[in-house]
């Protein structure tokens, strides 16, 4: 692989993790997009300052740098730009299928597809430009808001009436690209985000990740997100194969994709989204430390022409891990600058944890937003606890008024409960191997 060059698109999330596999793989690294400087393109062996959606440029300059293999982190945006240029240039991308990235892109299409499938979603309306009273009076609240096409949250509002929904539909709309926007039942209960390995259209379950919240912040801003086992067993015999059975008739056929889900208060798991690229939280490389697979690996020999087959699949997922991978997300308080980042050098140190943090000193900061991430290991989730709490204690991000931009995780508890009873429920405790 010597020499071989292949370009990445974007300083996203995940991407310095991709730049530092790919080197260790003998690849040559070429990082583009309109940033000055950013961890990825310091990473790698060669920054370019051109636009991602500057195709025609690109492809130019692929062809006379002889590029082999386009690379993305979790960014849909990017992705739908490489799936254009390699299309160019003639280079495998892993989500070559329209159908596939529709569905992955589309919550509206992906609901259909559960429909069609019978993968459990929550009740749904759909509303268009054209905003109708007939149509508010057939919705039964509270529910939850949000455009078809966009992920993170973005334009999504919770609604208990007639008034907060007319305003959380113009919110969507605003944001959105698309004309229709999504209403559906609001479920209540932890969620998770679960991955699956794809080769050659045969999908395998790879990992269970629960998200949780700082207690007293928004339900859905996930501060850390860590593999547990809990309630594994009943994602596994309720919905895992209706999971995979819509992968397959999505046309998801090689890479990661990954669904997001969550178990109501009636006791049962409902799916919300899906994607068909890494996850926004980018364990892959702290996950391989438990699993013994590398994901980021996979992804960037798809991106260089090497086939995959079922026989290069990981086992699937059927049972407890005892240690866990995390992604501690640094979420903003307010929208500030940020004057002056505090104890990142000590973090770095911390054993099995991966800085990724594109926000610097001089950077906005806008409120909720993630300034960076964190990703750690711990050989069992007391030591992970451990490391967020060293973490907590070494790291500030803070305004010209010395006021901490930081949104810290402490729900510590939470985390034990989540992991213990994933133990439990696969007949295994880690209190007794002690």
């Amino acid at each position: 692989m010597n020499n071989k060059k292949v370009l990445v698109l974007g300083s996203d999330y995940g991407t310095i993790d991709m730049v530092y596999e790919a080197k260790r793989m003998g690849l040559y690294v070429i990082t583009t997009d309109l940033m000055d400087t950013s961890p990825t393109k310091e990473a790698s062996d060669e920054a370019w300052k051109i636009s991602t959606t500057d195709l025609d440029l690109l492809e130019t300059r692929c062809k006379e740098n002889h590029i082999v293999g386009i690379l993305t982190g979790a960014s849909d945006f990017n992705i739908n730009c490489a799936r254009k240029l390699c299309k160019r240039l003639k280079l495998p991308i892993y989500c070559e299928s329209d159908k596939a990235w529709e569905i992955s892109t589309n919550k509206s299409k992906f609901k259909k597809l559960c429909k069609e499938v019978g993968a459990p979603i929550a009740d749904d309306y759909y509303l268009t430009k054209e905003l109708k009273e007939d149509d508010l009076d057939k919705i039964i609240f509270p529910v939850v808001v949000k455009p078809v096409d966009k992920s993170g949250n973005r334009g999504m509002s919770y609604c208990n009436n007639k008034e907060e929904l007319k305003k959380a539909y113009k919110n969507a709309l605003e944001v959105s690209d698309n004309e229709t926007i999504i209403v559906e039942r609001q479920l209540h209960g932890p969620e998770w985000t679960v991955n699956y390995i794809l080769a050659d259209g045969e999908i395998n379950l790879f990992y269970f990740s629960r998200e949780h919240h700082q207690p007293g912040e928004l339900a859905n801003l996930y501060s850390l997100m860590n593999t547990s086992s809990g309630h594994l067993k009943q994602y596994i015999e309720e919905v895992n194969d209706k999971v995979i059975e819509l992968l397959k008739k999505g046309e998801f056929r090689d890479g990661i994709a990954w669904v997001e889900v969550m178990l109501d208060e009636d006791g049962h798991f409902y799916l919300i989204e899906s994607g068909y690229r890494y996850g926004g939280d980018m364990t892959y490389a702290s996950y391989e430390k438990v699993c013994g697979f590398n994901a980021i690996r996979w992804m960037i020999e798809i991106a260089i022409g090497i086939k995959h087959t079922n026989n290069d699949l990981p086992k699937p997922l059927d049972s407890a891990f005892e240690s866990c991978a995390a992604a501690y997300y640094l979420f903003s308080t307010k929208d500030d600058e940020i004057f002056e980042v505090n104890g990142l050098e000590e973090v770095e140190k911390i054993s099995n944890t991966i800085v990724d943090m594109p926000k610097r000193e001089g950077s906005r900061a806008k409120y909720h937003a993630a300034m960076g991430v964190i990703r750690t290991y711990g050989e069992n989730h007391k030591i992970l606890i451990e490391k967020i709490k060293m973490i907590n204690n070494k790291l500030s991000i803070k305004n010209k008024n010395g006021e901490n931009l930081l949104l810290y995780f402490t729900d510590f508890e939470s985390v034990s409960n989540d992991f213990e009873f994933g133990l439990r429920e696969f007949n295994r405790n880690y209190e007794n191997k002690k």
